[in-house]
């Protein structure tokens, strides 16, 4: 099963709400799309049910047409008592692919 998303503004966006049971991620691709050349800053992380913010990336700069794999240690509680995902730009468009087995 895969999720994608497109992803340009700088609004935080929800990736995988809480309940949607990614429970078993085996990678994160983050493509830099914006096509100006503008390199994608992003922060990228999960967030408890309290509102605490664990963060995968922060301020990561992905250049223009470039796409970044994570693919070590990217598996987390995604029940409706977890976490859920976000991605926040801080310039940039990405397209963001979730893939779990």
């Amino acid at each position: 099963m895969a999720n994608y998303k497109n992803v340009t503004g700088t609004a935080t966006t929800e990736l995988l709400s809480r309940g949607s049971n990614y429970n078993n991620i085996t990678s994160i691709l983050l493509a830099s799309v914006n096509g100006s050349g503008t390199a994608a800053t992003v922060d990228l992380f999960i967030q408890d049910t309290s509102a605490n913010n664990f963060y995968l990336l922060k301020g990561t700069s992905i250049p223009d047409t470039v796409s970044l794999a994570l693919t070590d240690n990217v598996k987390f509680d995604n029940s409706s008592t977890g976490y859920a995902l976000y991605i926040k730009l801080g310039a940039g468009a990405v397209d963001v692919h979730i893939k779990q087995n």
